[in-house]
């Protein structure tokens, strides 16, 4: 018997783009778009009070009416078990972090490849997160996660531990404002960061704080 298809979602308000990417996910594997929406409001109205079926809502984030980060609040204030795909122009830091932060299951630009698109989609549909950072971690049991959190934690100090907090504060400090918050020098500061992306194997802020939500070390509001 064949598997039952990957239920996927979109909503983008470019109708030309969202055919594009439908058809696109039709040619990628066992895929299947169950709908479309031009925005949030229509996903919203449409959702109801039913909790769908769906497996991925792929989502874009500049759309009229109710946009992709609004959209993601809604979803995930009603339905936090629904899994979230941001894919979308949008490249600022702070909004992807403020939307990890809101539990997405994975962010890719328009530009990216087919080949990632599809592995976005299976490793969220099969781990829970696509997460070039995360992934090893997804793949995990519970026990090796457990194991491999405390590994890792031992390689922190109480310094290292301030420094990743603040950087997942949901104020989004600056590494300015952080070191004046820790009371040490702009390079100090700069130190600490680039030990961790190399003890971590981390290349960004918003790793970081992946990182700091994936291991407990801040809440997802």
């Amino acid at each position: 018997m064949e598997e039952k298809p990957v239920e996927i979602v979109l909503v983008d308000d470019h109708t030309v783009v969202r055919s594009g990417i439908k058809s696109l996910i039709n040619t990628l594997g066992n895929f299947n778009v169950a709908a479309q929406f031009d925005n949030g409001l229509e996903l919203i109205q449409c959702i109801g009070e039913t909790c769908p079926s769906w497996d991925i809502i792929i989502i874009d984030l500049n759309m009229p009416v109710l946009n992709g980060l609004e959209t993601t609040r809604w979803l995930r204030k009603k339905y936090p078990n629904l899994k979230i795909l941001i894919l979308t122009l949008e490249s600022d830091e702070k909004v992807i972090l403020e939307l990890f932060r809101l539990g997405i299951r994975g962010y890719l630009p328009k530009s990216c490849s087919a080949a990632l698109l599809k592995k976005a989609i299976i490793d969220i549909y099969s781990t829970g997160y696509y997460h070039s950072e995360l992934l090893m971690q997804a793949l995990l049991t519970t026990e090796e996660r457990n194991s491999k959190r405390d590994e890792l934690l031992s390689l922190l100090s109480a310094r290292d531990i301030e420094f990743i907090k603040l950087c997942g504060n949901k104020e989004e400090y600056t590494y300015e404002k952080i070191s004046e918050l820790m009371g040490m020098s702009i390079r100090t500061i700069d130190g600490i960061r680039n030990k961790l992306f190399e003890k971590l194997q981390i290349k960004s802020k918003i790793g970081l704080v992946m990182f700091a939500i994936k291991h407990g070390l801040i809440n997802i509001e």
